[in-house]
This record gives structure tokens, sequence and C-alpha cells, in this order.
């Protein structure tokens, strides 16, 4: 596992630049070694483990990203286990982020797919922190599984490849458009069965062409958001984008689970935006 020194954000030892802010990755060992030394070898407490917000108890957490912290939940009236996810308190008077992390769950809950994680609810916490509610999964994100498995055989990865496909077109025809798609952001339910199930995650950097003015400054022209080893050569660019910049992403994704590799790296953000401008994709 490799960390952004700068966000805290964790990543897969395939990933070599932080997504949120550019930084390059340092492997855990590394990271932790850096850090200021404490007197006590127990890390804090987390504050919401066991708390109530609304009509949800969290009961422990399951994931963390640069923006929030993902919990599983439970519904205290009916008892349905359900996925929280907060944002950062760091955050929380950054407006600009805070209405990314809301864009989030207002991208995933227009598209209603299957093939989409689904969000159901939304609200804020006692001291203004966002948080929205979305179905809980079990299984693996796709980056973990190509980890641990290097290539997949073709016919999985196909299988697994059109079913993003049919969430891409979903969310496509209500004017989104992702991103930001990678192994990260494809998580497989019941993983290595024949009922395994694609879920679209993150959609945090998502482009709306619905949204109110104030949201599409999010997404203006110019600005770079994204991986830089998914990325097309157009958002490399900071150019005008639609759908197809998901496609080449997804191009990427495909090659990556047949070869076990990416097409291009790089030791730096903006090195492997070049090579996507202006290089041949190896065979």
């Amino acid at each position: 596992m490799k960390i952004c020194k700068k966000c805290g954000a964790k990543y897969p030892d395939s990933e070599e630049i932080c997504s949120i802010d550019g930084q390059k990755l340092i492997p855990l060992p590394e990271f932790l070694q850096t850090r200021p030394s404490s007197h006590s070898s127990h890390p804090p407490a987390d504050p919401f483990i066991g708390k109530q917000i609304e009509k949800y108890r969290i009961l422990k957490q399951i994931g963390e990203g640069g923006m929030g912290v993902v919990y599983e939940a439970e519904h205290i009236h009916i008892g349905k286990k359900v996925a929280l996810k907060i944002l950062r308190e760091d955050y929380t008077k950054k407006q600009d982020v805070v209405e990314r992390f809301k864009q989030e769950a207002r991208s995933a809950s227009i598209i209603g797919h299957p093939n989409i994680i689904d969000v159901t609810d939304f609200g804020y916490t006692n001291d203004g922190r966002v948080f929205f509610i979305m179905e809980y999964l079990e299984g693996e994100d796709l980056a973990t599984i190509l980890e641990n498995e290097r290539a997949l055989k073709w016919h999985r990865a196909v299988k697994i490849a059109l079913q993003v496909c049919h969430g891409l077109e979903a969310a496509h025809s209500k004017g989104i458009i992702h991103r930001d798609m990678k192994p990260e952001n494809i998580f497989i339910v019941h993983p290595n069965t024949k009922d395994e199930k694609v879920k679209i995650l993150d959609f945090g950097i998502a482009k709306m062409s619905i949204l109110d003015h104030e949201s599409k400054r999010l997404t203006r022209t110019g600005v770079v958001f994204g991986t830089p080893e998914y990325m097309s050569p157009e958002q490399a660019a900071g150019k005008t984008i639609d759908k197809r910049v998901d496609i080449y992403s997804l191009g990427v994704i495909m090659y990556e689970m047949i070869t076990s590799k990416v097409p291009f790296t790089g030791d730096s953000f903006m090195a492997i935006l070049s090579k996507h401008i202006f290089d041949k994709v190896p065979p």
C-alpha cells in the first residue's frame, strides 16, 4: 500500500500519483517512519464509532479517501446495513470541496442504475459536516483484485468491462461524465463467482451538464481532474471534454486487466499526462 503525505489518501502499490493533489505517493512503511513520534502506541479512537447520526448508528470504519471517510452503519429503526460517507472535518470550510462531495451523492442518485452505487440519503451532522448514505457492498474493488491476481482471464475481463459499459451508458444518458474511471472506482460484488456484479463508485469529480451555475464552476475548462494513469489526452490537456473521456479510461482499464500494467507510467503527474498526449500506446 502507498499513501499521500499531503492528504493521507491510501492507494494500492501500482499507483504513483495522488489523484487528489498530484503528489507523488510513498510506501506505507516509509510514511510511518516519517510521522512524528507519539507517546502512545495506539491510534486515537474514532469519535464516530458507536455514535448515532440522524437515524443511522455507526458501527465501524470500512474505507477512507482524500475527501471523506466511509463507515458501516445501520438504520436504527429497521436494522438495514448501509455505508455512510462523511466529509473530513478539515474540508468543511472549503466550499469547493463541500460542493464536490454533494455532487458525488447527487450524481449517483440521479443515474439510478444497477451498475452504479446507489445513494439513498443525505444530511448534516450536528457540527455541520456533510454525509450521505449508500448501499452497503461486500466484495473487492478491481484495484485490489488486480494487485492480487495480476492479469485476468479474457472472458472475466470482458464480463467486467461490459458491466462498466452499461453503467457508463446510463450515466452519459443523464448528462453525467465520471472523469475519474480507474480500478479503485470499480467495485466487484461476489468476486470470483459466476454472479460477479460491477458497481461504479465515486462521482466526486463528475461533470454534470444539468447542474446549476455554482456547481458547473467545479468542472471548468483548463482545470485537470482525474488520475493520470487513466486520463484521456484531451482531459490531460485541460480541454473541453465529453463522454469519450470515460470510454478512453475504460480502455486503459481493459489494457491493465489483460496485461497487468497500465500503458503509461512516469515519475510525476505531468510526465504521465504528457505520455497520454504525445506517445503511442505500447503493444
